[in-house]
């Protein structure tokens, strides 16, 4: 009898292995389904994050144009700058250029690489 008992004891230990090899199987499977879903979730919020940067990337594509009027007279600023770049090149390296327009001289004033001068002058 002793073996029957041990062989009855064995199968009910297999039965309980099985029956936790089944539970483990279904943590991992659920666990595999949490992380698949959280990827699923990120890949949504990086292709929101893109869609919103390409969105505000179109809002930045705004042109304008500023034209300045004084005493019957317009002077546009593309062109202003246009003049006050060229002038401050012929003279040498330009890092920055500050321009300031005195339509009451019909003249703007430029300011190259933080230098200054009376004769850093264009007319309008």
């Amino acid at each position: 009898m002793t073996p029957v008992k041990k062989t009855a004891a064995v199968k009910d230990t297999v039965k309980e292995t099985k029956a936790t090899v089944a539970e483990a199987a279904k943590k991992v499977e659920t666990k595999a389904a949490v992380k698949e879903e959280a990827a699923k979730k990120e890949t949504v919020k990086k292709e929101t994050k893109t869609a919103a940067k390409k969105t505000t990337a179109k809002k930045a594509e705004v042109k304008a144009a500023l034209t300045i009027e004084f005493a019957g007279q317009q002077f546009s600023a593309d062109e202003i700058v246009k003049k006050a770049t060229a002038a401050a090149e012929a003279q040498g390296e330009v890092k920055t250029l500050e321009i300031y327009v005195k339509p009451e001289e019909n003249a703007a004033y430029y300011v190259v690489n933080g230098e200054g001068s009376d004769d850093y002058k264009v007319e309008l």
